[in-house]
């Protein structure tokens, strides 16, 4: 029984990309993850104050239209 060491070395260098690439993953979330999270908050903050401003500029104009008829 003899054994390629070629395919040996493929098996190996395959297992350390995968082991590589879910390396680099889990880092990514370390980093983004906090990130995401305060830009979430950022974000909801914004969408509240928009929707205000829109109600606020919905009852305006309604009131502009009903003092000029």
């Amino acid at each position: 029984m003899t054994y390629s060491t070629q395919n040996n070395t493929k098996n190996g260098l395959g297992f350390w990309k995968v082991l590589g690439v879910i390396a680099v993953a889990l880092i990514a979330l370390i980093i983004i993850g906090p990130l995401l999270k305060g830009l979430f908050w950022l974000a909801l903050f914004a969408l509240a104050i928009y929707g205000g401003y829109m109600l606020f500029r919905s009852s305006r104009s309604r009131n502009h239209t009903n003092g000029s008829v």
